[in-house]
Parts: structure tokens; C-alpha cells; sequence
């Protein structure tokens, strides 16, 4: 799947374009990494990280079914130039980064980062939503995910996409969101 067809999200100090993730946007995204507090990559990895995984990043990039992976872009990027890969504009100001990556026949892992400064817009729920209709569209029956139990209201979000068991008892939780079928 080359692309995702989705319309701009808008947020409250502006708008973002989401799209697929290209292997041109990496260094965009590790400057987005960079913006980010540890708190938040703390909140996303649950650990110290100050760099993405290479191997994650790869692997989200890449371009293949099995670790789908989007971007919110500022649009004000778009609007003054910027690289171009096949019709879209890469290496701009990325906000944020979804991904689902198969682990099982019917299951991905789903990890969402969204910058610090574009938190509580609704970006991260509108790439939770794009991410959980690509899932249902390509079959999967379900997403799963690590949540830290100081975040219950991820699993709200998560929620309104399906039906979320959640399991665990210590500083991170294990929440699978079975899909509607």
C-alpha cells in the first residue's frame, strides 16, 4: 500500500496533513524526537529513550503493510516548498507518528508519539482513528498495546475504536482493542 487516503486534521493553532510515513521523513522525525520532553518519549517508550529505536524506525519507514506507520505534517510546511517524494512533501515540521506493526496473524502493535506542543488537539486521536480503519480494512482483528497505568484515559481513546481488554497490574498496562468487524 503506497498510500493513505485522509483528509487534513485540524487543531486548534493550526492544521496538520496526515499521510504515510516515507523513508524521507527520518530526519524529520528525529528532530520531532528532539522537541519532545523526556516525559513524553518516557511515555511513549517506557524508558529513557533519546533516540527512536533504529530498528523501529527502520522498519516504520519502509513503506511495508506489515509496519504501517503515518505522520501529522504542519501544513505551512506544504505551503512553502519542502522535498518532494512522490507528490508529497517530506522533511517538514512532523508533530507526530502512529504506527501499527503485525506481531501476530490478526494483531499489530499500535504506538503513537505526538510533540509536546501539539498534545490535547486531537492529533493523536485522529491518527488513532486513521490507524484503527487501516487495520479493519487490511483484517486485523485487533490491536494491542503498552499503556502506562498513569494514562488511563488512552484507554478511553482506544475505546471508542472497539472493544479494549486491559491487563496488568503494575506501572504499565497491556490493553488489547478487539476491532468491530
Amino acid at each position: 500500500m503506497s498510500a493513505v487516503d485522509v483528509s487534513p486534521t485540524s487543531v486548534a493553532a493550526g492544521t496538520c496533513s496526515v499521510r504515510r510515513a516515507a523513508a524521507a521523513d527520518r530526519s524529520a522525525l528525529e528532530r520531532m524526537l528532539a522537541r519532545c520532553t523526556g516525559q513524553t518519549r518516557y511515555r511513549r517508550f517506557h524508558g529513557p529513550v533519546t533516540a527512536f529505536p533504529e530498528r523501529y524506525l527502520t522498519e516504520a519507514l519502509s513503506g511495508s503493510p506489515l509496519h504501517f506507520a503515518l505522520v501529522a505534517c504542519l501544513d505551512e510546511d506544504a505551503e512553502r516548498g519542502g522535498t518532494v517524494v512522490d507528490g508529497t512533501v517530506v522533511d517538514g515540521t512532523i508533530v507526530a507518528l502512529a504506527s501499527c506493526r503485525a506481531v501476530d496473524e490478526g494483531v499489530a502493535e499500535l504506538g503513537i508519539l505526538v510533540e509536546d506542543d501539539w498534545q490535547r488537539r486531537g492529533v493523536g486521536g485522529d491518527l488513532l482513528g486513521e490507524i484503527a480503519a487501516y487495520a479493519a480494512r487490511t483484517g486485523l482483528r485487533a490491536l494491542q498495546a503498552q499503556v502506562l497505568a498513569e494514562q488511563p484515559w488512552i484507554v478511553g481513546l482506544l475505546r471508542r475504536h472497539g472493544t479494549c481488554r486491559v491487563a496488568g497490574a503494575g506501572p504499565a498496562l497491556h490493553v488489547t482493542l478487539t476491532l468491530p468487524r
